[in-house]
């Protein structure tokens, strides 16, 4: 496909929002590539633009690039990463990936299924030391990595991961982390999605030992080093790259609304991540990006056979008893007028997001300085991708509405031990 390149820097001088002047290049052809929402690919940049100025009230900055196998189509760098020096976002600025990380988990799991180390239908205890799992409710039900990629190997929330961690609180090892933070096993095998940073962290200690090497070095040694990545770091405490640990220290964190009485100011907001795989990365817009180019470019850099992708990219978890994709080996499903995967993450100060459609290969990487957004990193998706409710075939309405009242109680919670009762607060 003959793909058009549009690469914007959009600055600004006031946080009142600054005044759009976009420098671009755009390689335009007569039959001219449209998202699936039907935006055309020299529009894209105009489009997200004119999405952000209408939200001007709540942004503290937002940073996007929108891509596809061929490179990027569209860069641009909105607000300020230091609203109170005045700093703009810029190509330099790092976020914290958060639970974006765990994209990183389950491409080095793949990996380590093509070289033949790990069997995604072999019971896990196969590549931990005997007794490495003590807190299993249903020991002689199998656990398999699928189990883990899909969430639903029965782990309840950890109780034992100081979400406040500072660099000191950090474990010695992942090995070290994985055992002091073990989670319950509350629910039978396969029964219930329970989100679980504890058992992509497992993940990450399997891949360490089916390969034998550290899991930050693993990654430096087979996705980093690979892609170009030089301005990302996966280690809790950045010891791995001095360049983001300093520049992570600029970016300061807020929540930003409509109504400036509800806007908060957290400064730096950074703390270390006990279980790192599943949530310690930090680092630039365009090394993100470079993460999402690989795995939809035409030869993907990051398996020997392309095979793997495909496999990588195939249901594993569907809602209910449809063939509605929920999760694909890792990958977050998200049904928008056309299904794309990825993943996205909230830390204390940032969100992050990598989506992409595994059909025309046009994803989209954002990055923020604030805890919990939504407006940018859900919205600018959803006018790129289209909403499910434009989806061909789409039938709403009562008609099949489904009665599903009751009492319900949330999965990621605390089903075992001395926190057994919060599962029911706020029902």
């Amino acid at each position: 496909m003959f793909m058009k390149k549009l690469i914007a820097a959009v600055t600004g001088a006031a946080l009142a929002f600054m005044a759009f002047s976009p420098q671009a290049e755009v390689l335009a052809d007569s039959a001219e590539d449209q998202t699936p929402s039907g935006i055309y690919y020299s529009e894209i940049g105009t489009s997200i633009n004119n999405y952000i100025a209408e939200r001007e009230a709540g942004l503290a900055s937002c940073e996007v690039c929108v891509f596809d196998g061929d490179g990027e189509i569209y860069t641009g760098y909105y607000g300020f990463s230091n609203i109170e020096d005045g700093v703009l976002a810029d190509g330099e600025t790092v976020y914290e990936w958060a639970s974006t990380s765990k994209i990183l988990v389950w491409v080095s799991v793949m990996q380590q299924v093509e070289r033949g180390n790990i069997d995604l239908d072999a019971d896990i205890r196969e590549y931990l030391p005997d007794g490495f799992l003590t807190k299993l409710q249903y020991p002689d039900e199998k656990i398999t990595m699928v189990n883990l990629m899909c969430h639903n190997a029965g782990f309840q929330e950890s109780m034992y991961e100081n979400q406040e961690a500072e660099p000191g609180d950090v474990y010695g090892s992942l090995e070290e982390a994985v055992r002091a933070c073990e989670c319950y096993q509350s629910f039978h095998v396969g029964e219930y999605t329970a989100y679980s940073n504890w058992s992509t962290a497992l993940a990450a200690y399997i891949v360490e030992c089916v390969s034998g090497t550290d899991y930050v070095t693993y990654v430096h040694e087979n996705i980093f080093e690979p892609l170009g990545m030089d301005h990302t770091s996966i280690d809790p405490t950045q010891a791995d790259n001095a360049w983001v640990a300093a520049k992570r220290q600029e970016l300061m964190c807020y929540e930003r609304y409509g109504d400036p009485a509800y806007n908060q100011d957290y400064g730096v907001c950074m703390y270390a991540v006990q279980l790192f795989p599943a949530g310690a990365a930090i680092g630039t817009l365009e090394d993100l990006s470079k993460l999402g180019q690989a795995l939809v470019s035409e030869d993907c850099p990051l398996f020997e056979d392309d095979a793997t992708r495909d496999l990588m990219f195939s249901a594993t978890s569907c809602f209910g008893d449809t063939d509605i994709a929920k999760n694909c080996h890792g990958l977050w499903a998200q049904q928008r007028k056309v299904m794309t995967l990825g993943h996205n993450g909230n830390s204390a100060g940032c969100t992050t997001s990598l989506e992409f459609d595994p059909v025309s290969g046009l994803g989209i990487a954002i990055m923020t300085n604030e805890s919990g957004e939504t407006a940018f990193t859900n919205g600018i998706p959803v006018m790129l991708y289209g909403a499910y409710t434009d989806k061909e075939g789409f039938e709403g309405g009562a008609a099949n509405a489904v009665d599903i009242s009751g009492t319900y109680y949330c999965t990621r919670s605390f089903c075992m031990g001395s926190g057994a009762a919060t599962q029911y607060m706020a029902q």
